[in-house]
């Protein structure tokens, strides 16, 4: 079975997944590819004044990603 949304990293959000430990690059890479099924998670926020963009709490990390019809690109990973 396809996902529903095609989820592309951006090369900023992959070098700053790469500076993460282990433990939490484990946890973020996660939360992506989760992203595929669902990005629109009960604890993901919008941003206010952003069209499409949504911000998801991985600690000690924000995940920032914006939906678009089929696909959900991850901006950065701050």
């Amino acid at each position: 079975m396809q996902s529903p949304y095609r989820v592309k990293v951006a090369p900023i959000a992959h070098q700053q997944i790469l500076n993460l430990t282990p433990k939490h690059q484990k946890n973020a890479l996660l939360v992506i590819e989760a992203l595929a099924i669902n990005p629109r998670v009960p604890g993901a926020k919008k941003i206010e004044g952003m069209m499409g963009l949504y911000c998801q709490e991985v600690p000690p990390v924000r995940i920032i990603y914006k939906i678009e019809e089929h696909e959900v690109l991850v901006l950065v990973v701050k």
